[in-house]
């Protein structure tokens, strides 16, 4: 299996591409039409630190400055859009992703430094 990555104003695209030919996308990206629902009120744009959207194309999590993690339907195209609230870090998440299957979230967190594991149910 080969990987590629695009990136372009914001946007990562990350394409995954099988040996029989058959490939996979999902997008990795905090700005956009799709996700404009995660931006909470009153939100200054670097609020949102980072986003993914599941395999399947169901779900976007994100990790924010306040050490939340949030799981919203996708696309999430309506403003300040209804979400599950995850606490566990107690500083910034840096980055946030689905694990292969869509079972897990893997987030990392900022001053904490820690690795979080969340099971999807």
């Amino acid at each position: 299996m080969s990987s590629q990555y695009w990136q372009a104003c914001g946007f990562v695209q990350h394409i995954l591409q099988s040996e029989n030919g058959s490939s996979l996308s999902f997008l990795l990206s905090i700005l956009g039409d799709e996700v404009l629902g995660i931006w909470p009120r009153n939100a200054d744009k670097a609020d949102v630190n980072c986003a993914c959207v599941s395999h399947a194309g169901l779900n976007v999590v994100t990790g924010d400055d306040f050490g939340l993690v949030k799981l919203f339907d996708f696309p999430c195209i309506e403003k300040f859009a209804k979400h599950k609230r995850y606490f566990g870090h107690s500083a910034h998440v840096t980055n946030i992703r689905f694990s292969y299957d869509d079972k897990y979230v893997i987030s990392t967190g900022g001053d904490d430094c820690s690795v979080f594991v969340w099971k999807c149910l």
